[in-house]
């Protein structure tokens, strides 16, 4: 879906992107992490040709990306920033219908779309659409840039750090916000980002950047069980890398035969991190483990996980 060769950029005499490649297939999310000035964002805006590269291809579909004008390319691309930038002195609903105006669309098409997607988003059109953005708090304005990115239906959407700008518990809602907006829609999503654990949450892909170039790539459970080099090791979490490691799992990869204690058992999809502060919270060893209609499948064990964490 989205192709990146040898895609090279400088400023001045440093490369801030040096030869990047990377494959993101349809309907994935791939994360790009790294330090501050790692290339990570340099590498978002050439897709979208907010900034313009010096070497390589990037494809789209199969389409090069320099064969199109760039305002029409960036039409059909959606695009979150961290600072939103929502048009102040517009309704939700004009900042929400601004693509499907530019591409002339009906007045009724534009306001089934807006009322549409603010559905998505959770926020009640009836209630919001009227609204200022000084009149929404910093999530309600995050989620509107969402439905704004989304309005004419791109089949690309890219994130440059959207939630850096919000407090833990409204960042914990957006990106369960995301990834139900994701499996609703199976958008192409790139996001960047310096927070190892959202893009571990968020990713399906995550692609370490270092001096501008990608260092590793891969699924986040294989760069926590096998970290590159030392640079990616500490990057996604040196000592800690084995708790990250339990975020990806699953107590299904775990269950055995044993005596089921008591207490409600946990489902087998429920990830190894949860089930280890289940365990902790009631003093517990092991708990049970059942599938989706509740039957009873066996047992996890805290030993096990240790060993998990610890692999």
């Amino acid at each position: 879906m989205i192709e990146l060769s040898g895609v090279t950029k400088h400023f001045g005499d440093r490369a801030a992107v040096d030869q990047v490649s990377l494959n993101v297939a349809r309907g994935e999310i791939c994360a790009l992490v790294g330090t501050s000035g790692s290339g990570k964002s340099t590498t978002l805006r050439m897709i979208n040709r907010l900034i313009e590269k010096d070497a390589g291809t990037i494809r789209i579909d199969g389409v090069d990306v320099d064969s199109q004008p760039v305002v029409e390319l960036r039409r059909r691309i959606g695009y979150v920033i961290q600072s939103i930038g929502l048009f102040p002195h517009w309704s939700v609903a004009r900042n929400v219908a601004t693509v499907p105006a530019l591409l002339g669309w009906p007045a009724a098409k534009a306001n089934a779309r807006v009322d549409e997607l603010l559905a998505l988003v959770g926020l009640d059109p009836a209630i919001y659409r009227d609204r200022s953005p000084h009149q929404l708090s910093g999530g309600q304005q995050q989620r509107v840039g969402f439905a704004r990115a989304l309005a004419a239906d791109p089949d690309v959407l890219l994130m440059d750090e959207p939630f850096g700008a919000v407090d833990p518990v409204t960042r914990d809602s957006l990106q369960s916000e995301l990834l139900r907006i994701h499996a609703a829609t199976a958008k192409t999503i790139v996001l960047v980002t310096h927070d190892i654990d959202e893009a571990i949450r968020l990713a399906s892909q995550i692609a370490v950047m270092d001096l501008g170039r990608i260092v590793q790539q891969g699924r986040p459970r294989d760069l926590l069980a096998n970290p590159a080099d030392g640079f990616v090791r500490e990057f996604v979490g040196g000592t800690r890398r084995g708790l990250r490691l339990l975020k990806v799992s699953a107590v299904g990869d775990l269950v055995q035969a044993g005596p089921v204690p008591d207490g409600v058992p946990v489902p087998a999809s429920t990830a190894l991190d949860d089930a280890l502060a289940q365990m902790i919270a009631q003093s517990r060893t092991a708990l049970a483990v059942a599938d989706d209609n509740g039957a009873v499948l066996g047992i996890v064990r805290l030993e096990d996980l240790v060993l998990r964490a610890a692999a």
